[in-house]
């Protein structure tokens, strides 16, 4: 099974199939730790309230060439290393889902990277930016002591530092970009990231539509086409589970054979050790509640997605559909809509252009009722000439994994028994 729908089918059926509810450790500092998304937003909030400590709140693009210097040269830089295990810190990728959306547009964000430093929860935030325009770009030490100034002064007027933005809930207070800061776009100029309520798609009226199938081949595609696809026949996946405001670096390995078979090893807390596996045939699952067979709409879920599931995908449903082009950020989607053999309905959401699959909204029915999953793709990356993508976004009622790959081989032995339950 092609590693993003693997890992949306897997995540869903464990946490729904256990009854331990995850909760928050003591308030502690997360040493030399991000907090990530939303729910890391609402866990910052928090820890900052408790610990009275500055705040940090980062917004990047993965495809933004000023965001990779400043996490490549800037923040693995011993000074600014210092000053971030003295703050809380979150990093927000707005492309990842809507309540980033959200958070990115009460920051007044109009380009990456913004790197916001406050004094506490009540001040207003400071954009301090690096990279100057027509000039010497800071160095890391400079960098630190503008972040410095930035809490120091931040319940101030504004001043040549930054962007004065308000927090959310408060009242916006204009200010233009001071000291010359560049940001980027991806089109290379400043954009506007808006709100957008979930559930409710920003059609693009008028819009000229290429046929589903043209969507679909497109995808196919950008993923590196069916040639390159078929001649992967096995797969193994490594990978960190952050769960914000939760826990972070959970442990996640996938073994992948084609056609259909699959082993699924996870180790996030609170949940502990998971397993899942599936042999063609019969699906089993492995937790702290002991052994389980799958049946019925879980099964299904599994089975009916095969290893090149991601080159098939028209033939895959028993109703597909392109609804239209909607607006999500600087991006234009198409959305397509589309029913499972097993019940299951969902939307997804390709870039008009690169052809990538961005998002995928699911809901599945299960044993315990139904599940609403959102699914973000981020990061795509060729590996032996298939693209995939190297972070996932997954989000539920009351729960958010971050998934990040480390570690991608393809056409390597598997074995067959790995694939069987615990008591075959």
């Amino acid at each position: 099974m092609n590693k993003p729908m693997r890992f949306a089918a897997v995540i869903t059926l464990f946490v729904v199939s256990l009854t331990t509810t995850p909760t928050t450790s003591a308030a502690t500092l997360p040493e030399d730790r991000w907090l990530y998304g939303s729910g890391g937003y609402a866990r910052a909030l928090e820890l900052q309230r408790e610990l009275n400590v500055p705040l940090v709140v980062y917004f990047y693009a993965d495809w933004c060439p000023y965001c990779h210097t400043l996490d490549n040269q800037y923040l693995p830089a011993a000074p600014v290393q210092q000053y971030l295990r003295g703050v809380v810190k979150v990093r927000i990728n707005p492309e990842q889902g809507r309540p980033e959306r959200e958070i990115a547009n009460q920051y007044g964000v109009t380009g990456y990277p913004s790197f916001f430093v406050m004094r506490n929860a009540s001040s207003t935030p400071r954009n301090v930016n690096p990279f100057r325009k027509g000039g010497i770009n800071w160095s890391p030490t400079q960098f630190v002591t503008a972040c410095q100034q930035a809490a120091s002064v931040s319940s101030q007027a504004p001043n040549s530092i930054g962007i004065n933005r308000s927090l959310p809930g408060r009242t916006n207070i204009r200010a233009s970009a001071g000291g010359g800061a560049t940001q980027t776009t991806k089109s290379g100029r400043l954009i506007e990231v808006p709100s957008t309520a979930a559930g409710s798609p920003n059609f693009i009226t008028n819009a000229s539509l290429p046929t589903l199938d043209a969507v679909l081949t497109k995808y196919v595609e950008a993923i590196g086409g069916r040639d390159a696809q078929r001649r992967i026949t096995s797969r193994v996946t490594r990978a960190r589970v952050d769960v914000p405001g939760v826990s972070f670096g959970g442990k996640l390995e996938v073994y992948a054979k084609a056609p259909n078979k699959s082993l699924t090893m996870m180790n996030v807390e609170p949940f502990g050790v998971l397993k899942q596996g599936f042999d063609g045939r019969t699906s089993w699952n492995l937790s702290n509640k002991g052994s389980q067979s799958l049946n019925g709409t879980e099964l299904a879920a599994l089975a009916g997605a095969d290893f090149y599931r991601e080159i098939s995908l028209g033939d895959l449903y028993t109703r597909i559909k392109l609804l239209g082009k909607v607006k999500e950020g600087y991006r234009e989607l198409y959305m397509v809509e589309a029913v499972s053999r097993n019940g299951a309905a969902e939307n997804l959401y390709f870039d008009a252009e690169s052809g990538l699959l961005i998002h995928r909204d699911i809901t599945r029915r299960t044993s315990q009722g139904s599940v609403r999953t959102e699914v973000y793709f981020g990061d795509w990356r060729e590996v032996d000439g298939v693209k995939l993508p190297f972070q996932m976004t997954q989000s539920m009622p009351n729960l958010r994994f971050v998934i990040t790959l480390e570690d991608i081989k393809h056409n390597v032995p598997v074995d067959e028994a790995a694939f069987q339950g615990p008591s075959r």
